[in-house]
């Protein structure tokens, strides 16, 4: 996807009253390249909405849009300072922040949003009904990796378990086959998508089992933030403007999204469906009460003790290093 902008989108009727929190200065706005996880999904729409709206443009910010090729992808690029802000799973940021990459996580968005989805006519309501099952994900899958602390959580004996190790691509196709009982998946992706091609699913988080974990949220250059501080706080607090604007009026959010990218129209079920999905990810227990975007110590904590354990996480970094407050909360 070539990058949208500002100034790529052209705008039909007046803005509907979406006001950024910010007035912009007679200063040039400041260029923010912001890339995303993966190719385009629901979860993304909020994004579009303030492009589309003008809320970055009026908190000075020109910011262009582009799709990503994974967290991990991601994390690299903003460390070399490419782009200097990305949507990256903070088990990704965790990871690269460990190997020296300069990241800091300014806002969290999603949380809790990993899953096992199973057929309806056939329903894993529990971990311990995985045993006997055939379960479907590829080996580099953070749900995958996660799955064995969701295991052990439920005292499940993972050798009772058959495991396929697919491509990632493949997985939804095999579990459609019926070739798998169950897929651990992220919800707010796999299970809008799934349903789409007729499958009736059910499905329960990893969260409803004592596994909970921080997924998806805005991660900057560290370097690029020490020169622009100011501009950071402006993008993530439209951001999160933006995805309270999003819950508020999920379609048009939608219809914003197709409108800068006509060809994912074909998609609008699906991305209004995950999008649904995301609005309950966007706090945790411990952040409930909290501004959006806020992240908890033991968040933070809890989510790298699991990397640690379960994920091949060599050690665990300071937690002063891998996020600040001071943006979300501006």
């Amino acid at each position: 996807m070539a990058k949208i902008s500002r100034r790529s989108v052209l705008l039909g009727t007046a803005a509907t009253g979406l006001m950024a929190p910010f007035v912009t200065s007679a200063r040039a706005a400041t260029p923010i390249s912001f890339r995303l996880d993966w190719s385009i999904y629901g979860s993304h729409a909020p994004f579009f909405l303030a492009l589309q709206e003008k809320m970055y443009e009026k908190a000075g910010l020109d910011v262009s849009i582009g799709e990503g090729q994974g967290s991990a992808t991601v994390a690299k690029i903003v460390g070399q300072g490419n782009d200097p802000i990305g949507f990256v799973d903070f088990t990704s940021t965790i990871r690269a922040i460990e190997q020296g990459v300069p990241l800091m996580a300014i806002g969290r968005v999603i949380s809790d949003v990993m899953c096992v989805i199973s057929h309806a006519d056939a329903p894993v309501n529990k971990p311990n009904e995985l045993e006997g099952k055939v379960v479907a994900y590829a080996p580099s899958e953070s749900t995958g990796q996660m799955l064995a602390a969701l295991l052990q959580r439920a005292n499940v004996d993972a050798t009772k378990i058959s495991v396929l190790n697919p491509a990632t691509a493949a997985k939804n196709a095999m579990f459609l086959q019926k070739r798998a009982d169950a897929i651990p998946a992220n919800v707010n992706v796999q299970v809008a998508q799934l349903e789409e091609q007729g499958a009736k699913l059910h499905y329960f988080l990893f969260s409803d089992f004592g596994v909970e974990m921080m997924n998806n949220g805005l991660v900057a250059n560290a370097d690029w933030l020490k020169k622009n501080r100011e501009a950071a706080k402006a993008f993530v607090r439209v951001s999160l403007d933006a995805f309270a604007a999003a819950k508020a009026d999920p379609g048009k959010a939608i219809d914003v999204l197709i409108k800068q990218l006509p060809q994912q129209a074909r998609n609008k079920n699906v991305l209004r469906r995950q999008l649904d999905l995301t609005f309950p990810s966007l706090e945790t227990s411990a952040t409930k009460g909290k501004p959006l975007g806020y992240m908890a110590e033991e968040d933070w904590r809890a989510t790298q003790d699991l990397l640690v354990k379960y994920g091949g996480l060599p050690k665990a970094v300071d937690l002063n290093k891998l996020y600040s407050n001071e943006f979300a909360e501006a």
